[in-house]
C-alpha cells in the first residue's frame, strides 16, 4: 500500500489553509481593535500656520472619535521634506499619519532631482480642506491695487523682494506666476515659518507675500498687513471686498492647493477604513466647519478611492504648471 507523504512538520495543504486563515482571522481583530495607544500626527509645517492650526483642530476631532490621543508633532523644513520623509519611514500600522497636500505629494516631486521620500510610500486617506493664496503687502508702502504694485516695481530701480515660506510650495510658486504674468522683477526672500514672514512684512524687509487667509486675518483687521487680490474665480466671504486676481487683469496667479491626511502606504484595510471614517467625522463637526469658514478654508473630504484619483490628477497638473515656469530646485 502506497503511503501518503506528509510535508514537513505534520501540515498538509489542508492544515496549511486553516493556518493562514485563523491568521488572517487573527490580524483583521486586531486591526479592528484599533487604535489601543496614542497616534501621531506629524505636521511638516510651522505652529500657527494655517495647515497646522486646521491640523489641530482635526486632531482633537480625531482623539475623540477614535477613543485615543491624536498627538500633532511638528517637524518642518526641507520644503517639508522632513516630516514627509519621518512619515514614509513609520510602520504602516496606522499609528502614524502625515498632514500634508500640494507641495509634498505634487510639487516636490517635479522641482527636485532627488526627494527624500516618494509619494508611492504613501497612502492617500482623504482630501481635508483646499485653499486659496493672497497677496500682502505692508500698507505703509502705499500700493493702492495689484495694478498700482505692478506699475511701481516696473519703474522700482531695484527689484521688489517677496517672501516664501518654502522653495516649490503655493508661496513661492504663486509669486513666480506673477513675476512672469505681471512682466516683473522680483527677489525671493526666505522664511521659515509663516509667523516670520508676517514679521518681515511688518519690519519692512519685504514689500510682498503671497500666502494662505486665516493666519493673516486678524492682522488685516488691524490695519498691520494689507490684501491686494485672492486667486480663484470668485471673492472670499471673510474678505468680500477683496478683488479677485482675474478682477487685476491676471487671471492664472495663484495656484489653489490643498490639505490632506496620509499614512504609510500597506494599511491593513480595516484600519484605513477607521481612520477615514474619524478624520471625515471630525472634518464635519459644526465647530470645526464654523472655525474653518472664520479662517477663509474651504472644507472638502473625499472618498479614498477619489482622493488616490485626486493625487494623480494634481501631480500631472503641478508638472505642467511648474514646466511652464521652468523653476528647478536642485
Amino acid at each position: 500500500m502506497i503511503q501518503e507523504k506528509r510535508p514537513a512538520h505534520g501540515l498538509g495543504r489542508r492544515g496549511f489553509g486553516i493556518m493562514a486563515a485563523g491568521l488572517a482571522i487573527a490580524g483583521t481583530a486586531r486591526a479592528e481593535d484599533f487604535p489601543t495607544r496614542p497616534i501621531r500626527l506629524i505636521m511638516p509645517y510651522g505652529p500657527g500656520s494655517e495647515p497646522d492650526t486646521l491640523g489641530r483642530l482635526l486632531a482633537q476631532g480625531m482623539s475623540t472619535i477614535l477613543g485615543q490621543a491624536v498627538v500633532v508633532e511638528n517637524k518642518t523644513g526641507g520644503s517639508s521634506m522632513i516630516g514627509a520623509e519621518a512619515a514614509a519611514n513609520s510602520k504602516p500600522d496606522g499609528y502614524t499619519m502625515l498632514f500634508a497636500g500640494s507641495t509634498v505629494f505634487a510639487a516636490n516631486p517635479h522641482l527636485f532631482q532627488k526627494i527624500s521620500y516618494r509619494p508611492e510610500q504613501f497612502q492617500p486617506i482623504t482630501l481635508l480642506m483646499r485653499g486659496r493664496i493672497l497677496l500682502y503687502t505692508n500698507p505703509t508702502l502705499g500700493y493702492a491695487s495689484v495694478k498700482d504694485l505692478v506699475a511701481k516695481a516696473k519703474s522700482a530701480q531695484h527689484p521688489l523682494r517677496f517672501g516664501s515660506t518654502g522653495k516649490g510650495n503655493g508661496t513661492h510658486l504663486s509669486a513666480e506666476q506673477f513675476k512672469v504674468q505681471a512682466g516683473i522683477d522680483i527677489t525671493d526672500v526666505a522664511y521659515r515659518t509663516t509667523a516670520e514672514m508676517q514679521q518681515g512684512l511688518m519690519r519692512g524687509e519685504i514689500d510682498l507675500a503671497f500666502d494662505s487667509v486665516g493666519p493673516y486675518l486678524a492682522l488685516v483687521r488691524d490695519g498691520k498687513l494689507k490684501p491686494l487680490a485672492t486667486a480663484g474665480t470668485q471673492r472670499i466671504s471673510v474678505l468680500p471686498d477683496l478683488p479677485t486676481f482675474a478682477e487685476e487683469g491676471l487671471p492664472n496667479v495663484g495656484m489653489p492647493y490643498w490639505y490632506g491626511l496620509y499614512a504609510p502606504v500597506g494599511l491593513p484595510a480595516p484600519v484605513l477604513a477607521r481612520l477615514h471614517d474619524g478624520a471625515v467625522k471630525a472634518m464635519a463637526e459644526p465647530s470645526l466647519l464654523a472655525r474653518a469658514e472664520q479662517q477663509g478654508a474651504m472644507i472638502e473630504t473625499q472618498s479614498v478611492k477619489n482622493f488616490e484619483a485626486m493625487n494623480r490628477e494634481e501631480f500631472s497638473r503641478w508638472g505642467e504648471l511648474i514646466g511652464a515656469l521652468n523653476v528647478r530646485l536642485d
